[in-house]
């Protein structure tokens, strides 16, 4: 049975028919499983509609300093994956009023396929290369995005930047605050030397691309029986900036280099190789310590627990470790 975290909150059955009431009658709701951020609800309509609605969290308290006003970002970078062939959800509503609930609520269409996740123990080996190499070509199209500035839009750009160094700066030292709000240690002191070592590297992204930063298997819809990607959600931590975030947000737990079957549907889509040179490997290096950081922090204001915590912070730290190495920190 799905079950909501403590920092999530969905919305009662009264809430939703006020929110939903310009789209039809509600006649039946449901939590969807798999978010550890907003709470998500699946709804059918007296029409037979259904869609997804996506509540944010109440208790700003226990933000992490990037993921203020996630949910008004998710809906703007939708409406520009709109203009893209990118098979995601298309809003239907938004109500930021806080008139019928105490939280932002967002709704969106319903994509088909199963979680990719999931189907993909049971899928054929040639069935998830190809879900691969289409995740590697939406990558490609969402990158002819362009922003208004580096970084995340939460709150217009509250931790942007002019350039893609300053926003990089920005964002680890606001990760290095939470780190210490939290009491959490992250060695911020390897995760400002790996700024320093990457920031030559981090120069060279000059076009402020679209990135969807966390396209893991989870946010990817497929068609088990094909390896078909029928949907990609969860735009709400997307970035403007280096398109080799998009290859790395996938793949956080990892320090070697990208899936190939994801290579090779992102070359074909850009008609030309992906250049990973070393000023390449040094940003790559660098995204995904900082996400090490962020999950390691990110277990404090959640209230995550189980057993997998021990294994989970044990792969952050031999990942984060790894990471130094290449960064020379």
């Amino acid at each position: 049975m799905t079950e909501l975290l403590p920092t999530q909150r969905a919305l009662e059955r009264s809430e939703l028919e006020a929110v939903l009431a310009p789209l039809g009658n509600v006649v039946d709701h449901w939590l969807l499983s798999g978010g550890t951020f907003s709470a998500v609800q699946g709804v059918e309509l007296a029409g037979g509609e259904t869609m997804v609605v996506k509540t944010s969290v109440p208790d700003t308290g226990r933000l992490l300093a990037y993921e203020h006003d996630m949910l008004r970002c998710e809906r703007d970078n939708l409406a520009l994956v709109a203009e893209l062939d990118v098979p995601a959800p298309r809003v239907l509503l938004d109500d930021f009023s806080r008139t019928h609930a105490d939280v932002d609520v967002l709704v969106m269409t319903m994509m088909p396929g199963m979680p990719w996740d999931d189907a993909a123990p049971v899928m054929t080996p040639e069935a998830n290369e190809r879900a691969s190499e289409q995740v590697g070509a939406i990558l490609a199209e969402l990158g002819r995005a362009r922003g208004p500035r580096f970084g995340m839009p939460a709150e217009r750009f509250r931790l942007g930047g002019d350039t893609w160094p300053g926003f990089m700066h920005r964002l680890i030292e606001a990760t290095a605050d939470d780190a210490e709000a939290w009491g959490v240690d992250v060695e911020a002191r390897r995760l400002r030397a790996g700024l320093d070592a990457a920031s030559t590297a981090l120069a060279e992204v000059t076009a402020p691309s679209l990135v969807h930063a966390d396209l893991w298997h989870g946010n990817v819809l497929v068609d088990p029986s094909t390896g078909q990607v029928t949907g990609v959600v969860d735009f709400e931590r997307s970035l403007f900036g280096d398109p080799l975030w998009g290859l790395a947000g996938g793949e956080t737990h990892s320090s070697g280099p990208f899936e190939p079957a994801k290579v090779r549907g992102y070359e074909s889509a850009i008609g030309a190789p992906l250049t990973m040179d070393r000023a390449a490997e040094l940003r790559v290096a660098l995204y995904r310590l900082w996400s090490m950081a962020v999950q390691l922090v990110e277990i404090e204001p959640r209230g995550f627990s189980g057993d997998w915590l021990a294994g989970h912070r044990a792969s952050i730290r031999a990942n984060r470790d790894r990471l130094c190495a290449i960064l020379g920190v």
